[in-house]
């Protein structure tokens, strides 16, 4: 699992970049620099370079606002969101459960390009306002004489504010998980009154529209010219792998939807081990190594002070720990303490649990009552219980689901 790094946080929400922006943002200052050097003769290079760079920060801002207006609406139906992680193609609200009812979701979803648009429409009125000239799309547009004599945070706006409508309408392509598939999910829900039929038909759209971008965009790369799209090799390459992006995360939707529709009505309690091994919190590093991490198929393990559950040491912890070291360090010294784990109960619902492991980046949890530990629920035997029970999900198998 690719590790995001954390920002900050607005409104309780924690904001993300995963490590694939750092490439996006590195290739957008470059684009900016070539565009507003061609824009302003008279810059030099540093001044392109340094408006690039704070264009490009304020592009991936706009992204945010566009996430944030997802999660706060989403909040306000008491729908709790994980974070805002801003990636290659743009950003995600991690929603952690699905909307109350297909109002919801349309709301949710419709308010991310409204967000945008109007960021967009807002930032010409503003650049407007400051040139004495309009920027809006008209048959008298701005010519290059009038570019150049633009001032860095003009230049800014000017540029920012068609790229923000664009992003809000091109969301409402639909193509599940875009917005706009959303928002298909939303009507299609109303109209069924199912939402895993919903999801089933948008996600197979969704697919339906990557296909169509990877087609598109290697039409544009070998010099055809597409309406609306236009042509190029590089444009063409990037709408190929955005279509890619949409294909893959429409079927992991379907298949997180399918694990939820075979995990309903199952709980922790029929999935969890109740005669686990334990280690003491006084063990070397050495004994959890060579008699329990090299033996067993285990990943975690709770560790135990005399009677006291204290925690739990994961065999990736032990892997940190040099070699030569193992007798000098004990369980105790690298386990993860109770106060820092995620944990479960009994009665919780299995997929809760398995979405719980997800946000904890872990593939077990304790299962406690009472502060007393009963039993560990891992994600390989939540996957052995899918395998045996629902076989359509195993591996490779992509048959239509039946509703």
């Amino acid at each position: 699992m690719r590790k995001a790094i954390r920002i900050g946080r607005l409104f309780g929400i924690e904001l993300q970049l995963d490590s694939s922006w750092l490439f996006v943002f590195a290739l957008v200052v470059w684009s900016l620099t070539s565009v507003f050097g061609a824009w302003h003769p008279a810059w030099t290079t540093g001044t392109a370079v340094a408006a690039a760079v704070v264009t490009g920060l304020a592009f991936f801002a706009s992204v945010v606002f566009h996430e944030l207006a997802h999660a706060l609406v989403a909040k306000l139906y008491e729908l709790p969101v994980r974070d805002i992680t801003l990636h290659m193609f743009g950003g995600v609200s991690n929603i952690e459960r699905e909307p109350p009812t297909p109002g919801a979701e349309l709301l949710i979803a419709v308010v991310g390009p409204i967000a945008s648009v109007t960021l967009g429409i807002g930032m010409l009125v503003v650049a407007a306002h400051v040139t004495g000239t309009s920027f809006l799309p008209s048959a008298n547009m701005p010519g290059a004489e009038l570019m150049a004599d633009l001032d860095p945070p003009s230049t800014l706006l000017v540029w920012l504010g068609p790229v923000n409508i664009v992003v809000g309408v091109f969301n409402l392509i639909p193509g599940f998980p875009l917005d706009g598939g959303r928002i298909l999910r939303a009507l299609l829900w109303k109209a069924t009154g199912n939402l895993r039929v919903a999801t089933r038909w948008a996600t197979a759209v969704g697919q339906a529209v990557g296909i169509a971008f990877i087609m598109i965009g290697v039409a544009m790369s070998v010099g055809l010219r597409v309406p609306f799209f236009g042509t190029g090799f590089g444009s063409g390459l990037w709408l190929a792998l955005i279509g890619m992006f949409l294909r893959g995360a429409a079927r992991q939707h379907q298949a997180g939807s399918d694990v939820a529709e075979a995990l309903d009505g199952v709980r922790v309690s029929t999935l969890m081990r109740t005669n686990n091994a334990t280690v003491a919190a006084n063990s070397s590093v050495r004994t959890l190594v060579e008699n329990w991490f090299d033996r067993r198929t285990d990943t975690a393990l709770p560790v135990f002070f005399r009677d006291r559950f204290v925690g739990m040491v994961r065999a990736e912890d032990a892997a940190k720990v040099p070699a030569e070291e193992w007798e000098r360090h004990t369980a105790r010294e690298i386990m993860l303490p109770v106060g820092a784990l995620a944990s479960v109960a009994p009665t919780d619902a299995a997929f809760d649990a398995l979405r719980n492991m997800e946000a904890a980046e872990t593939t077990a949890l304790p299962v406690i009552v009472d502060g007393e530990l009963v039993g560990m629920l891992f994600e390989r035997d939540i996957a052995r219980w899918l395998a045996l029970h629902t076989p359509f999900l195993r591996a490779g198998d992509d048959r239509p689901r039946h509703a």
